[in-house]
């Protein structure tokens, strides 16, 4: 099972290139800010190192329907800001 990552870091953040780092080591970009993982492990700990940069997280298994569509993630994203 995949699974997806998006996030958002401030780009003055010190740990964005660590975190950028492990992201290329162990998922694959779908865009920019977004990662599919193939190990739920190394997404929980993905996104444990965004929060504790000051990021913020949302995480998803992929499917081949439709969980949220944009405007709904947009307005999950205006809400946790």
């Amino acid at each position: 099972m995949a699974y997806l990552l998006i996030y958002d870091l401030d780009g003055r953040s010190n740990g964005r290139r660590k975190i950028n780092r492990y992201l290329n080591r162990n998922a694959q970009m779908v865009q920019h800010s977004v990662w599919r993982f193939q190990d739920l492990i190394a997404l929980s700990y993905a996104a444990k190192q965004v929060r504790a940069a000051g990021g913020k997280v949302l995480a998803f298994s992929e499917s081949d329907r439709i969980l949220l569509t944009l405007r709904e993630i947009r307005q999950f994203l205006q809400r946790i800001s």
